[in-house]
């Protein structure tokens, strides 16, 4: 049987979860999904095994370990959630230690954001041309909604309808990834949307931020959770209370999971959004109306996800108008 790899950068989970769908509905392939995290050169989690490998910047105090060689596979999928328009720093660092496939090895490309703006077609667009240049085939990429885990809280309406989508558009995707001539054009116009390298300075502000993120004393229960989750181990335990680094790429899976809403992540701690959506769950509740991204959406939701639903809705086939 064939065999396909996902690599995901995730944070709060939404990414993660999609690459669970293309995994389930890749049924020619078996298919590992691998998590792209940071460990400290004097922390290793385990030795490498023969088909697995280290990927190490230069003078870096961190490394990712027992990643599997993309050589191995013939299918290579990578996931992560947009940053402000971008991939994630972290992504980007490790496709770049990545080893050299041979040319034209399968590549699929999968992200997630809190909103359905098309400016979020671009946010690939810096390692697009590493991957080319490593011999990594781009065959699509694909832009899954889910609940945002900063700036406002989804409802439960809204998940359920977000989990759906994404995972008919999933399903879709995986048809079409089975398909031996299948390749459609990626986009990559950094012409169209120049200011999406602009805003790639929250590169810089992520790690300048990281060390003004704090714990309020009175409501940590020094579970240290936070510092498990942190997938670039860049917080540290100090006297029960965690203390952040420089290492931060602002995914808040440490404020988004913190059992008592005890961290503060600095100047967006107005745009926190705090506890798991449980979202397969909250899919799977009939009692939760669908049909919530249609014509009454209204304002800025109407702005966020209006246009993109209905492109979905033709590309599904389900576009009722």
């Amino acid at each position: 049987m064939k065999k396909a790899i996902i690599y995901v950068y995730s944070g709060t989970g939404n990414t993660k979860l999609v690459a669970e769908l293309y995994k389930e509905f890749l049924t020619d392939y078996e298919t590992i999904i691998h998590m792209v995290r940071m460990n400290r050169l004097d922390n290793p989690p385990r030795e490498d095994s023969e088909t697995e490998i280290t990927l190490r910047r230069k003078g870096a105090k961190h490394a990712y370990f027992n990643v599997p060689d993309p050589n191995e596979y013939d299918l290579v999928g990578f996931g992560y959630p947009v940053h402000g328009f971008n991939a994630p720093s972290a992504m980007y660092n490790f496709i770049k230690l990545l080893p050299a496939v041979e040319k034209g090895k399968r590549t699929f490309i999968l992200k997630s954001s809190g909103e359905g703006l098309t400016v979020n077609n671009y946010s690939s667009q810096k390692f697009l041309p590493v991957l080319k240049r490593k011999g990594y085939d781009v065959l699509c990429e694909r832009h899954f909604v889910m609940p945002y885990n900063m700036i406002f809280r989804h409802t439960p309406e809204m998940v359920k309808n977000e989990y759906l989508y994404a995972r008919a558009y999933a399903e879709y995707t995986c048809k079409q990834l089975m398909q031996a001539d299948f390749k459609e054009k990626v986009r990559y116009c950094p012409l169209k949307y120049w200011f999406v390298p602009i805003v790639r300075i929250l590169w810089i502000y992520a790690r300048v931020q990281g060390p003004v993120m704090y714990a309020d004393k009175k409501k940590c229960l020094k579970c240290g959770k936070c510092a498990k989750l942190c997938p670039l181990e860049n917080i540290k335990i100090k006297n029960g209370l965690p203390k952040f680094g420089t290492n931060c790429v602002l995914c808040v899976a440490c404020s988004f999971n913190c059992p008592t809403k005890a961290i503060s992540i600095g100047l967006l701690n107005n745009w926190r959004v705090n506890g798991s959506y449980k979202i397969v769950e909250t899919a799977a509740d009939e009692s939760i109306p669908t049909g919530y991204f249609g014509e009454n959406l209204k304002g800025l939701h109407r702005w966020l996800y209006y246009k993109y639903y209905r492109r979905l809705d033709k590309v599904l086939g389900t576009d009722k108008s």
